[in-house]
């Protein structure tokens, strides 16, 4: 399992705004809740008292259309270190209050604004931080971490909703986990497409390297688990091998072809690019930012269904089966 840390300049970001996918799709109230026992006690209990581990708050933003029940075996691995997970308390059909949005002036001409268009993922946030307070207190330090585009989420509902002032005093830090925080570059063809139609460019420039936090409790992580060939002979001249391997229940093949899709939208390039599957290694990194790179790292150990939610296999890591490479920055 290596990791290595870098700094380096990202790429962009994805979001099928428009796309109720597969029927998927979420609730505001950052009004601070009675404490229902004393700050600070929530605690992690061992066979004795003696062995409780006081805990830390953690506030997932998930992945689009990622609910919490999708996040519990992380929940139980922050546990099992000594953080509390508090996931936006999102379902999937809360997504498809973004739908409206697609019918705007603003959506046509990529001008939409995140508190008008992610209101409810920002209520989802305001509820797990009243839930935080309710069980800590409302002056305890908390750690925003966001998973995919759940990354640049965080940046916005930090920046606008809690602003400089209360972000300073309350957040401790913000890990993101294979997010798309840039755009592709201006000169390639590709820069106009923006799937996120305006919302990221908006983030960037309003909040620039995690702001209003200090670039030093930022952290983007970025996975190297799908690294597409150099070329189309190259794809296809190893095509017949990579079908499917019984051994780890998994097709090379499609990886490299869903990576493909992907990479070209949100980096402007695709053949020879490094990334977790879904999200380019320079696009989750920011400049000025603290970085970490895994090697064999995928974007999602779950694809969302209308339902329960699809496993990937065990062999299909993901970033929380390297939690050791970036705890260290929640």
């Amino acid at each position: 399992m290596a990791a290595a840390a870098r700094r380096a300049r990202s790429g962009v970001c994805l979001l099928a705004l428009a796309v109720p996918l597969l029927g998927s799709c979420l609730s505001r109230t950052f009004a601070q809740a009675p404490l229902a026992r004393p700050p600070g006690a929530l605690r992690a209990s061992g066979d004795s008292e003696a062995e409780s581990v006081r805990l830390r708050p953690v506030v997932l933003c998930p992945a689009q259309f990622g609910t919490a029940e999708d996040y519990e075996d992380l929940k139980e691995s922050l546990k099992a270190r000594g953080f509390a997970l508090y996931p936006a308390p999102l379902s999937r059909f809360d997504w498809l209050k973004i739908v409206p949005s697609t019918f705007t002036k603003e959506f046509f001409t990529a001008e939409l604004r995140p508190n008008r268009t992610l209101g409810f993922f920002y209520e989802a946030l305001d509820e797990a931080i009243a839930s935080v307070n309710a069980d800590f207190g409302p002056e305890e330090p908390i750690a925003f971490l966001g998973h995919s585009i759940g990354g640049w989420v965080a940046r916005s509902y930090i920046g606008e909703v809690l602003g400089e002032e209360v972000a300073r005093k309350r957040v401790r830090s913000l890990v993101t986990l294979g997010t798309p925080h840039q755009s592709p570059p201006e000169d390639s063809f590709v820069s106009a497409l923006d799937q996120t139609r305006g919302l990221l460019s908006y983030i960037n420039d309003k909040f620039p390297a995690g702001a209003p936090l200090p670039p030093t409790v930022v952290t983007c992580v970025a996975g190297r688990g799908t690294r597409v060939p150099a070329s189309v002979q190259a794809l296809w001249e190893t095509a017949g091998t990579k079908i499917w391997n019984e051994t780890v229940s998994r097709s090379a093949l499609l990886e490299e072809v869903v990576a493909f899709a992907s990479y070209l939208p949100l980096s402007g390039s695709t053949f020879g690019v490094e990334g977790d599957g879904l999200i380019p290694v320079d696009t989750a990194l920011m400049e000025g930012c603290q970085s970490v790179v895994l090697d064999d790292c995928n974007h999602a150990d779950f694809v969302p269904m209308v339902g329960e939610s699809l496993r990937l296999p065990k062999s299909y890591r993901w970033y929380g089966d390297f939690i050791e490479d970036w705890i260290e920055f929640l």
